[in-house]
């Protein structure tokens, strides 16, 4: 039987209240459960160094699913290492966007000091037809993509065309 959609991410931060603020301001998110997490249990649970302890703040979309798990250990908090897509594990977070608040979201990030790597544009998934996509970073240097996906009806008349440009 398979299991549900991803519930929530994880994500370990440099400052609690800047990042919640980013994902607030930035994604429209809204905060919900704030705690205060450790623990013998949690440190048993998650292979923790004991005495391990932190801040967390969860933030959900328009849905339950996909929230992010925001948290601040105590003490000293390691630099992000850079984003190579060659390394194994987590490469980037991908939210999905309607198409026409893609370059309204894209400027908000801006003003709000992401670092964004483009523009958004059109880019082709092979067997899928064209998204449009761009890619932001977060301010502990996560990467983040945010796409525009194509309806079910492009989509076919792509794949009906042989994949080529359904435009």
């Amino acid at each position: 039987m398979p299991v549900s959609e991803v519930h929530h991410v994880a994500v370990s931060v440099s400052d609690l209240e800047r990042s919640a603020s980013f994902y607030e301001k930035g994604l429209g998110y809204r905060r919900t459960l704030r705690a205060e997490v450790g623990g013998p249990e949690m440190t048993a649970s998650l292979r923790l160094p004991e005495g391990t302890r932190g801040r967390v703040q969860y933030l959900q979309g328009p849905s339950q699913l996909g929230q992010l798990e925001l948290i601040e250990w105590e003490g000293e908090t390691l630099p992000q290492p850079p984003v190579d897509h060659r390394r194994a594990g987590t490469f980037l977070l991908s939210f999905q966007v309607p198409a026409d608040e893609l370059e309204e979201l894209h400027d908000r990030l801006a003003e709000l000091g992401a670092e964004c790597i483009s523009r958004p544009n059109r880019v082709l998934l092979q067997n899928y037809g064209y998204i449009r996509a761009f890619a932001a970073y977060d301010p502990d240097g996560n990467l983040l993509e945010f796409v525009s996906l194509p309806t079910p009806e492009e989509i076919r008349e792509f794949r009906a065309k042989g994949g080529e440009d359904a435009r």
